[in-house]
């Protein structure tokens, strides 16, 4: 057994230590790079509006995202690579305070989010005076 371990090991050494050198020389060059500080106008988008509801203020259309992350990763993103859901489905009539968080924005892998603007806003939701339609299939 330990003449197979010792084999496993031991065989093609030079390779292996090879591979480790350039997997190690990868991850010093990513890991050096600088983190980056861009600001966005994301796109807000309200979900699961419960069907006897609607908007009736005119909300914001956008918010101002401040993100942060890699250089190379930041610089290739655009506005349309993020997105901000407000979920209305326990929502109820009247003036509703919306609070946006970073939970509710989704960003790339690796970028975090570290301010959104506006942070709060009001909405208001009235009831609809006819139900929609209902779709047939």
């Amino acid at each position: 057994m330990m003449r197979f371990l010792r084999n496993v090991v031991l065989n093609n050494l030079a390779l292996k230590l090879l591979a480790l050198a350039i997997s190690f020389a990868l991850w010093v060059a990513y890991a050096g790079q600088p983190l980056a500080q861009f600001a966005y106008d994301v796109p807000i988008a309200f979900v699961n509006v419960p069907l006897d509801l609607a908007i009736s203020s005119d909300p914001p259309t956008a918010a101002h995202l401040l993100v942060q992350g890699r250089a190379t990763l930041i610089r290739r993103l655009v506005p349309a690579d993020m997105a901000i859901s407000v979920d209305l489905s326990r929502a109820r009539p009247g003036e509703t305070l919306v609070r946006l968080t970073s939970g509710m924005a989704s960003v790339p892998y690796g970028a975090s989010i570290l301010r959104i603007e506006p942070a709060e806003f009001h909405i208001s939701l009235v009831s609809r005076s006819t139900p929609p339609p209902q779709s047939t299939k």
